[in-house]
This record gives C-alpha cells, sequence and structure tokens, in this order.
C-alpha cells in the first residue's frame, strides 16, 4: 500500500471560511495514488474543518450568517 504525507500552509484573514479543494486535489493528484484514503489533519486549535457540498455558491454565505448569528464579535 502506498502511503504520502505532506503539508498545505493556508494562510487566512479571522472568521473566514476558504474553499481548499482545489489544493487538496492538487497534493493528491501530485501524489500519483489513484486509490485510497485522503485524510486531513488541522494544527490550529481555533481551525475547524467542514466538508460539505460546493454547488450552490450561496451555501457559503448561508454559513457565514449563520456563524455570525451564533458567535457574534
Amino acid at each position: 500500500m502506498a502511503i504520502s504525507q505532506g503539508s498545505l500552509e493556508i494562510r487566512t484573514n479571522p472568521k473566514s471560511f476558504l474553499d481548499i479543494t482545489s489544493q487538496v486535489q492538487d497534493f493528491v493528484a501530485k501524489s500519483n495514488i489513484q486509490n485510497g484514503v485522503c485524510h486531513l489533519f488541522i494544527k490550529h486549535t481555533s481551525a475547524s474543518l467542514v466538508i460539505q457540498e460546493n454547488y450552490d455558491p450561496s451555501v457559503r454565505q448561508d454559513f457565514e450568517t449563520i456563524f455570525s448569528k451564533l458567535v457574534p464579535e
């Protein structure tokens, strides 16, 4: 079984939602592994990873709206 390991550094602004799909896809493509599992681990204590559909562009806006109400400034 082949294994590939690496790091992605993503710079963010406070309270932002970022689509990192292309960065993850590029990393997986460069690994030359055709089948397997991609495990993502975030080292930062105040960061979160959300995996969701991204077909409708309003989904990100919905997330930003609800989180700003749940966790105000």
